[in-house]
C-alpha cells in the first residue's frame, strides 16, 4: 500500500499530526511518499524525518502535485492521499476508527466491487447528517482532497488548483460513470487552513479562476456561485450514473 502525502512548508505539522497518525494506525514508514517543492524552506526538516520516501518536484501548486503523483506511480496502483495535518478520522457517531488499514483495504475492495477509480468520506465530522446518508454511493458528490483512494489512472490531469478535489471528482465519474463515497466516515483535519499546499499563492483571485473554469467547462456537473462572505465557490450538480442533472437540482459541497 502507498500512503501519499502533498506538503508545503507544515514539515512540523506534518510529523506532529499526519505522520504521528499513521505511527499510531501502525503503517510501516517505507509505505509513506512525501512529495513537496524543492524550493520548501522547510526541506532540510522533512529530510531528515526517518524512513519516508521524499520528492522534491519542480512545480508549483496542488493541482501539478497531483499530475505529478499520477505520472509517479504505475498505472492501476492503489493509492490513499492524505492532507498533511490529518489528526485522525472517525465514524459517524464520531468515535475514532479503530484500524486505518481496514477502512482502507474496505474502500479498495469496494472500490473493486462497484467499478471505479476514486473515493472519498464525508467532509466534516457531523454524526447527524453522516447518520441520515447511506453508508455507500456512487453518483457523482463532491468529496474533499483531504482524503481520498484512488487507482491511478494515466488519463487523468486537472487544470486547476483552487478546485482540484471538485476537479478530480467530475474527471474520475465522466471516467467511471461512479465515484465511491462512504459516508459514514469523516477525516478530522482542518479544511482550507492557512499554508500548506493549498495556501500555496492562494488569492481571491486565484480561486474565482479556477472555480468559474470549471463551472464553465462542466457546466452540467457543476455551478459557480459566491458565498455570503464573497468567498469564490462551485457545487457540485447531482448527477447519477449516466442519467442528465435534475434541472436546478444541487448537492452543497460541504457535504
Amino acid at each position: 500500500m502507498k500512503y501519499v502525502i502533498p506538503s508545503f512548508q507544515r514539515a512540523e505539522i506534518f510529523q506532529e499530526k499526519t505522520l504521528n497518525y499513521l505511527d499510531t494506525m501502525g503503517i510501516d514508514r517505507n509505505e509513506v511518499y512525501v512529495f513537496i517543492r524543492e524550493d520548501d524552506l522547510d526541506y532540510e526538516k522533512y529530510n531528515s524525518i526517518q524512513g519516508i520516501h521524499l520528492e522534491a518536484l519542480d512545480i508549483k501548486g496542488i493541482g501539478e502535485t497531483h499530475n505529478y503523483i499520477t505520472h509517479y506511480f504505475a498505472s492501476g496502483e492503489f493509492i490513499v492521499e492524505i492532507d498533511d495535518d490529518l489528526h485522525n478520522i472517525v465514524d459517524n457517531e464520531r468515535k475514532p476508527i479503530d484500524s486505518f488499514i481496514d477502512l482502507v483495504l474496505e474502500m479498495k475492495e469496494k472500490m473493486q466491487e462497484v467499478g471505479c477509480n476514486y473515493g472519498g468520506t464525508y467532509a466534516v465530522a457531523n454524526p447527524m447528517f453522516m447518520s441520515n446518508c447511506e453508508k455507500y454511493t456512487t453518483d457523482l458528490r463532491y468529496m474533499l482532497g483531504c482524503l481520498r483512494f484512488r487507482f491511478i489512472c494515466k488519463d487523468i490531469k486537472v487544470e486547476t488548483n483552487y478546485a482540484e478535489d471538485m476537479e478530480n471528482c467530475i474527471l474520475h465519474f465522466l471516467r467511471d460513470k461512479k465515484i465511491l463515497k462512504n459516508n459514514w466516515i469523516a477525516p478530522n483535519t482542518k479544511n482550507y487552513a492557512d499554508g500548506g499546499c493549498n495556501g500555496d499563492g492562494r488569492s481571491f483571485d486565484s480561486e474565482q479562476k479556477d472555480k468559474k473554469y470549471l463551472a464553465e467547462k462542466y457546466p452540467l456537473y457543476c455551478r459557480y456561485f459566491e458565498r455570503k462572505n464573497g468567498k469564490p465557490d462551485c457545487r457540485v450538480r447531482e448527477y447519477k450514473n449516466s442519467c442528465p442533472p435534475s434541472k436546478n437540482k444541487t448537492i452543497n459541497i460541504v457535504n
